[in-house]
């Protein structure tokens, strides 16, 4: 049968719009995948922002533990630094509460369902983190050997329902996974005073009994002091004593304090401070010279001074006294000076029985050449430090009233024929006053005792470690007896101050893997001064624990550079 040309028409008139269903059907469907896979991509970006906080987090926990490590602590964490671990079966490792405390508790990957897993590992580097010894000068950021663990990586999976994604591949979850790596690096950092112990009370007591201590600091890091315990009573004082950091800072106009345990709501001290100066609760900081080696013991020996000397002879000898020489070397004895002046020549002076200044002695530095640094280094293996109150007093045996020690080279009568500067550029020390009339010790400004940054500090070569404790000494024993600093007259320190007891059991005499008190931390230095006197110290005060006596008034006078190298937690990648 045919079909009319009419009844054709017919049929195609109602086969019309056809087409145009199906589009509009595939339109949707596609507008539905659309729509699907923006809500699974938008889901899976969610989730990888969210894992990658979590990873973060975690990761920075460890490296803060890893730290804590580094100082003493075992396992700090509830984890064994280089041990890798899954936290759905650790959950109370630190690293898995901070995953958990953002979103991520830890459940254990289960095949077609949603779970999550934290897995942290312990790699051996992080790509771009250098040796500390690997470039000169050294990179701002460094590791190095003999810090044990110093790198953890944290990994996140977050297996996740899927939709649209799930119906192209016939799978119902798809994982989203982060990464963090992070380490206990070194981190070159300026020093404030530090006071190291990191959790007994009264770490720093500033006394106040009778007259009025006091501490001034000049310039410096914008954290003049630095406390570590997480004592709430990490600071004590009776009375009013006076910490003064009016001219603290890179810039001069205030400084602050920062204490590991909190500031308190009324400090018992007056707190002589200037905006932008604050009270503040700090993390600790690391011991800066934790990677010091300790001096080689000389192959000199030297069974007292040397001889004797006058300003003839010796510019460092004042006035009209006989000096005693002492030159570098080995000490079985250690060093003791009572009722006479003594100069000391440029070099290491490794110490067995202390160094010790009494009343109406008289401490200056030779104008000998000596090892060529331009100071020395007093290492005590054994034995303690006391310098005496009076020591460098005026009157009538000490250091000779009138006749002190220029801090310009070259100008006056009887006076050390170099100034108090390692160079003519170094910017440190800036307040001392124009004569020094009582002690006068100078540490090096080069060698490895020295300025670490040598002639390429920004501010000039300045003076190192003055001295330097055997960190395996327990000085809190009746057999040794604790430091003590102080000095009549007007009297300097130029150099660092360094009493740490780490009693480390890896035998390695630096400060790595350290006990914790009552087994460390227990060296106390205490600051002292008779009325009227003055000690500068230009360089660092680092402790377990400060103490002052008598009535001192002590001007620090800090370097603002980063000289050293403190641990830090960081985030590296």
């Amino acid at each position: 049968m045919k079909l009319t040309r009419a009844s054709r028409k017919s049929a195609r008139r109602r086969e019309k719009g056809q087409a145009a269903i199906f589009l509009l059907l595939a339109l949707g469907l596609f507008l539905i995948g659309g729509i699907g896979l923006a809500v699974d991509m938008s889901n899976l970006w969610m989730h990888r922002q969210s894992s990658q906080n979590a990873a973060d987090a975690a990761c920075t926990a460890a490296a803060m533990d890893l730290v804590s490590d580094g100082g003493g602590a075992t396992s700090a964490g509830g984890f064994t630094p280089g041990t890798s671990f899954k936290c759905s079966a650790n959950s109370t490792y630190a690293p898995c509460q901070y995953a958990a405390f953002n979103g991520y508790t830890a459940t254990g990957l289960k095949a077609g369902s949603p779970s999550t897993e934290v897995n942290v590992d312990f790699p051996t580097s992080v790509t771009g983190v250098q040796t500390c010894s690997s470039t000169t000068p050294p990179p701002a950021i460094c590791t190095e050997s003999g810090l044990g663990t110093s790198f953890v990586r944290v990994t996140v999976t977050d297996r996740m329902q899927s939709f649209f994604v799930g119906l192209l591949s016939g799978k119902r979850t798809m994982d989203v996974g982060a990464m963090a790596s992070c380490g206990a690096i070194l981190s070159a950092a300026p020093i404030p005073i530090l006071v190291l112990d990191p959790t007994d009370p009264k770490t720093l007591d500033l006394g106040g009994t009778g007259s009025v201590p006091k501490i001034t600091i000049y310039g410096g890091p914008q954290r003049s002091i630095q406390v570590d315990s997480g004592s709430s009573t990490s600071i004590s004082s009776q009375g009013n004593p006076i910490i003064d950091l009016k001219q603290g800072g890179p810039n001069l106009d205030g400084s602050d304090i920062g204490v590991t345990g909190g500031p308190y709501p009324t400090p018992n001290f007056v707190y002589q401070g200037s905006p932008p100066g604050q009270y503040l609760q700090k993390p600790p900081i690391s011991d800066p010279f934790a990677l010091v080696p300790v001096p080689k013991k000389p192959t000199i020996t030297q069974t007292g001074p040397s001889g004797t000397v006058t300003n003839a002879t010796d510019k460092g000898c004042p006035g009209t006294l006989t000096c005693l020489l002492y030159k570098p070397g080995y000490y079985a004895s250690g060093i003791s000076i009572a009722g006479n002046a003594a100069v000391f020549v440029p070099g290491i002076y490794y110490l067995d029985g202390g160094f010790s200044a009494n009343d109406n002695s008289c401490l200056r530095p030779s104008d000998q050449v000596g090892d060529g640094n331009g100071g020395s280094v007093f290492y005590l293996n054994s034995g303690t430090l006391n310098v005496s109150s009076n020591s460098g007093h005026v009157a009538p045996n000490g250091c000779p009233s009138g006749d002190g020690i220029s801090t310009t080279a070259g100008t006056g009568t009887g006076e050390l024929q170099n100034a108090v500067k390692c160079t003519t550029k170094s910017d440190v020390p800036k307040n001392l006053p124009s004569t020094i009339t009582g002690n006068l010790l100078m540490a090096p400004c080069g060698g490895p005792y020295g300025d670490p940054l040598g002639t390429n500090d920004p501010i000039g070569e300045q003076h190192g470690i003055l001295f330097f404790a055997n960190r395996s000494l327990n000085m809190s024993l009746k057999s040794v007896g604790q430091p003590s600093f102080g000095g009549g007259g007007t009297s300097a320190a130029l150099g660092s101050l360094y009493f740490h007891y780490c009693n480390s059991p890896d035998g390695t005499g630096l400060d790595t893997n350290c006990k914790l008190p009552p087994n460390g931390y227990l060296d106390q230095l205490t600051l002292q001064g008779s009325s009227g006197s003055a000690s500068y110290i230009v360089g660092d005060i680092i402790t377990d624990q400060i103490a002052m006596g008598g009535t001192p008034n002590i001007v620090m006078d800090l370097n603002p550079n980063a000289l050293f190298y403190v641990l830090k937690a960081d985030l590296l990648q």
